[in-house]
């Protein structure tokens, strides 16, 4: 087993980009999908799903899987982070995208705009991934508490909001996931015995990364 930091993995990304080729937002297509595999054979394709976005790369792989769920007549919600500025392109992509399939999208831009959770509907954490560089603060620490208190399933994408990939993150505020759909490999993070608590099952998505 291989595991790689948060840059190696970024440069993974960008070598399969540049030697496939393919470009970023269809890479970026291809983890969706196969996340949304996971989900519905898995039998979550009868729930209600509630779609947390920040506005990286990781809120574009979560507009992404909520537009295929939608595409399977799966009922989603989605609720985007708003700092305030613009998102990444391939974030700005799926927004578009997601617009022509949707209107059940809420931008939250203080902690007056959480929703309040229904018992059996199931969250879907895309807000930070791998490239998150240190702990959560303000709007975005709230949000992952808030979330936190529900009593819901959690299924994160590649990694739990607010887990930093490459270390410890004891004492910091971070999605305590159910599930956690990781991309390729594990990350360091998954290993070290005090982020436990916030992983639950690791299930690792492929997607065909170049070799």
């Amino acid at each position: 087993m291989k595991i790689f930091s948060a840059t190696q993995i970024k440069q993974w990304d960008a070598f399969t980009i540049a030697n496939e080729p393919i470009t970023s937002i269809d890479l970026m297509e291809r983890a969706a999908t196969a996340c949304c595999h996971w989900l519905i054979g898995h039998n979550y394709a009868q729930k209600q799903m509630l779609v947390f976005c920040g506005k990286g790369n990781n809120g574009g792989d979560g507009l992404a899987i909520a537009r295929m769920l939608i595409k399977n007549n799966c009922s989603v919600t989605v609720y985007i982070l708003e700092f305030g500025n613009m998102g990444t392109e391939d974030f700005q992509t799926n927004l578009t995208r997601l617009h022509e399939c949707s209107t059940n999208i809420h931008f939250i831009q203080s902690p007056d705009f959480f929703p309040a959770f229904t018992e059996g509907s199931v969250i879907i954490d895309a807000i930070f991934g791998t490239g998150l560089n240190k702990p959560l603060e303000g709007i975005s620490a709230a949000l992952v508490n808030h979330i936190n208190t529900s009593a819901n399933e959690i299924i994160a994408i590649d990694m739990p909001s607010g887990l930093l990939a490459d270390s410890s993150s004891k004492g910091s505020a971070v999605i305590k996931a159910t599930q956690t759909l990781s991309f390729q490999n594990y990350k360091l993070a998954f290993l070290l015995a005090e982020n436990e608590e916030y992983c639950g099952d690791i299930h690792l998505i492929h997607i065909n990364l170049h070799q």
